[in-house]
């Protein structure tokens, strides 16, 4: 296939592009009080929030869950969460950030860890779906890892990977970038405390335009 040229960015849109953190936790909250767990606040998320989400869950209960507990809860936070992320708004310099690498004439794509319609359809409702090239969710089961939902990703764009930098909330954004040979920056103002993210030796912004001024210097 051939890899265009030029810079290119690709967004994390949970804990990124949108501000969903306390809609996370609410929805986590329900789950998990399904079967007597909980509640937790923001720092025990982020202190135990991972991926595959299903290690989250064994860190929270302090044992592995069983196949049937996860499924409750997987299927259970999705549901709860799908009915409040109208209560979540874009991180407040989104659209800032998307018109700066607008500016710099760079691709924009949106990567997701988020089921494929539902996303569009959450996408479509804050107004962005025309910032990117693609919108790009999971049509399979959710909870996994980043890295081979990316490579698809670069893979059905043509992507050069050296080309390419990943912009995400978690460390698992930043072992999918470096899996694939794209650059990773991570955004301190989601799933994860600064030190998590200082850990992956990635670059952090502390905002998405900070992110994109980030991306300049790679």
């Amino acid at each position: 296939m051939r890899r265009l040229s030029g810079r290119h960015i690709v967004w994390d849109w949970n804990g990124t592009l949108l501000d969903d953190l306390h809609v996370v936790i609410e929805a986590a909250n329900v789950s998990l009080g399904q079967l007597g767990i909980g509640p937790i606040d923001e720092d025990d998320y982020r202190n135990h929030f991972t991926r595959p989400v299903r290690a989250f869950y064994d860190s929270l209960f302090g044992r592995l869950v069983t196949e049937a507990e996860w499924e409750a809860l997987n299927e259970r936070f999705h549901d709860e969460y799908y009915s409040r992320v109208d209560r979540a708004d874009l991180t407040v310099d989104t659209i800032a950030a998307l018109d700066r690498a607008d500016h710099h004439g760079w691709g924009q794509s949106l990567l997701s860890m988020s089921p494929q319609d539902w996303l569009v359809d959450v996408v479509g409702r804050k107004g962005v779906t025309g910032r990117f090239a693609i919108v790009d969710g999971l049509s399979g089961p959710t909870g996994g890892l980043k890295a081979d939902h990316l490579q698809q990703h670069l893979d059905i764009q043509g992507l050069d990977p050296a080309q390419t930098v990943v912009v995400g909330d978690t460390p698992d954004d930043a072992v999918a970038a470096r899996t694939v040979g794209a650059q990773p920056i991570l955004y301190h103002g989601g799933s994860h405390h600064l030190p998590h993210l200082k850990r992956t030796q990635a670059p952090v912004a502390h905002s998405l335009v900070e992110a994109v001024a980030i991306a300049q210097t790679l």
